[in-house]
Parts: C-alpha cells; sequence; structure tokens
C-alpha cells in the first residue's frame, strides 16, 4: 500500500526495495515462490499477476519483466478487486502506467453500483492512490458502508484504507472491534493498516501472526512488511534476518538485522548525524525481554517497543533477548 501525504498515518511504510530479506526460512520460501511465479501462472491468473509484479520490484529481472509486459489484463465478471490489484502491482513495480487505463475502465464501469467483491474497497483505495482521483476513494467508502466496516477479512482493510485517507476516527476506532483471525487472508492485509495508522503494536504481532507462506502474493511483497518510519526515526516490526534503508529528512539510515536463538540483533551501517529513535518490537508473548547496548542491559516489556534515541554512528549495534 502506498498511502497518500495527507493520509492520517502515524508509521509510514518504506518504499518498494527499501527493505529487503536477506535470510533465514522467509528467504527460502521467497526463493521457492520465485521459482514458482517463473513457471507462469496457475489458477487464478489475477493473483499471478500481482504475485509476479511484486517479485519483479523485489527482484529486477528481464525475462520476467517480458512476460509481465506481455501478460493480458482480461476483464471477469466479478473480478474487479483481483483485477484492480494485479493492475497497480504492475504499475508500482515496472513504472508502466498502461495497466492504469484497464483499471480506471473497470473502476468507472462500477461507479453506482460497485457489488460486493472483498477485496473490492482496498482495490479503489489504491486507485485512488496511485491516480489521485478522490471518486475512487468515494466509491471505496459506499462500498465501506453499504457492508459495514467490520466485515471481516478484505473489506475491513478497505475501510481502513478509507480511515486513514479520510482521517475518519470513528471509523477507525470501529475496526479495531475487529478481529482478524476471522478474515481469513485479508486479516494481514487488515493488521498491516491499523498498525499504520495507530502505531499499536499488537497489530504487528497479529501481522505477524497472520503472515501466510502458501501465499505467492505475500512472499513476494512480504519485505515490505518489515520496517516503516515515522519523523523520529526506524521501527522494526518483524523479526527476520534483513537490511532496511530508510530517510531521514536528507539524511540516510540503514540497518542490517540478523536473529537466532531469540535473539534480534540490529547493526547500525549508516545514519545521519543527528538523535533519532531506533524501536524493536518486543513481541506480546516474550516473558523476560532484555535489551542489550553498549555493554548494559535493561528491561524491554513485552507487547511495546523497545526505542533507543541516541545520535547513531556506523557500527552501533542494539540486541532484543528474547525468553
Amino acid at each position: 500500500m502506498a498511502p497518500t501525504a495527507a493520509a492520517a498515518c502515524r508509521l509510514r511504510p518504506l518504499p518498494l526495495g527499501a527493505a529487503r530479506i536477506t535470510g533465514g526460512r522467509w528467504a527460502a520460501s521467497q526463493r521457492a515462490n520465485r521459482a514458482a511465479i517463473r513457471a507462469g501462472p496457475a489458477g487464478n491468473g489475477y493473483a499471478w499477476l500481482e504475485a509476479a509484479a511484486w517479485e519483479y520490484a523485489r527482484e529486477p529481472d528481464a525475462g520476467l519483466l517480458r512476460t509481465l509486459r506481455a501478460a493480458p489484463l482480461p476483464v471477469r465478471e466479478g473480478q474487479a478487486g483481483h483485477l484492480l490489484r494485479a493492475a497497480i502491482a504492475l504499475v508500482r513495480a515496472t513504472g508502466d502506467r498502461r495497466p492504469l487505463q484497464v483499471a480506471t475502465e473497470v473502476a468507472d464501469a462500477l461507479d453506482g453500483n460497485p457489488g460486493c467483491h472483498p477485496g473490492l474497497a482496498m482495490a479503489l483505495v489504491e486507485l485512488f492512490r496511485e491516480t489521485d482521483h478522490h471518486r475512487y476513494l468515494d466509491l471505496a467508502r459506499q462500498l465501506v458502508d453499504a457492508h459495514g466496516p467490520t466485515r471481516p477479512g478484505y473489506l475491513a482493510a478497505g475501510a481502513a484504507d478509507v480511515a486513514i485517507e479520510q482521517d475518519d476516527g470513528d471509523l477507525l476506532d470501529a475496526l479495531t472491534r475487529h478481529d482478524p483471525d476471522a478474515g481469513g487472508p485479508g486479516g494481514l492485509h487488515w493488521a498491516w493498516r491499523m498498525l499504520l495508522a495507530t502505531g499499536e503494536p499488537h497489530y504487528a504481532d497479529a501481522a505477524e501472526r497472520l503472515l501466510d507462506d502458501r501465499d505467492p502474493r505475500t512472499l513476494s511483497s512480504l519485505d515490505t512488511y518489515l520496517a516503516t518510519t515515522d519523523a523520529d526515526g526506524v521501527q522494526l516490526h518483524l523479526h527476520v534476518p534483513c537490511r532496511v534503508t530508510a530517510r531521514l529528512g536528507e539524511g540516510r539510515i540503514q540497518v542490517a538485522v540478523e536473529t537466532g536463538d531469540n535473539r534480534i540483533r540490529a547493526r547500525v551501517l549508516d545514519a545521519p548525524r543527528r538523535e533519532w529513535t531506533l524501536s524493536i518490537r518486543v513481541p506480546a508473548w516474550a516473558g523476560a525481554a532484555q535489551l542489550r547496548l553498549d555493554g548494559g542491559r535493561q528491561r524491554a516489556w513485552a507487547g511495546t517497543y523497545a526505542e533507543v534515541v541516541r545520535t547513531w554512528q556506523a557500527g552501533d549495534t542494539i540486541e532484543l533477548l528474547l525468553r
């Protein structure tokens, strides 16, 4: 997702390519997923297109790009949400804006009669973000108002998108009563959007719990769930080996994360010459977590973010010990 500059977000997602998983179980799953994607579509062609687009953004490949550019975007009855998501993924991954023509034609045909495809509200908000045409955001709002914001899965995720873009505190409050575990695959999208909107760590706990290594779209876009930024610094949400690069004002932050034996070690590779905050999620299940920095240890509370504010330098390391 790519919230607009005016969106009511406590946290901001990183741009495509700014974070990368570097090892461990999820890297192995991503390699297997890439091989399956390169073998060609199977089953839901829209899902394959979306996964392939995110995979190209993760690791550009000339052969995959040729396949994506040659792939059609057929319009199928009742599949508008899937089509819009695939088209937007193609645009963001490749920079080719031609799929937007198909997407906008489909969305314009829905005006006044959007139906109730579960992922449509979420897709319409992304189309608004890509085109700056407010009618798509209004259409997403119409869907949410017609079917209720707390319906499980993708519709709740779309409602969270609407709340973020319209700064609707009442709608966001209603969404806090949603049960992500009842929502199937859409629960991950809801949890991530609620994390961005509120900054509350229990949504990151939910997102981690809801990760599905069977969904090629999740695996291809998994890097985008690793970290976020705000005006003060960088937040690390998922405990996987990775490298994260972010901008803070005019400066660049780069952090390498290693994991193992219930330890999460974050090493600063690059940092601006100013004070900023590095935050690491302490899972709700962690009973006796400790934070190690500069040879000392301090208690880290479960269900929070361990935050360290300092003028970081390349080579500085912080370690979270979980028990």
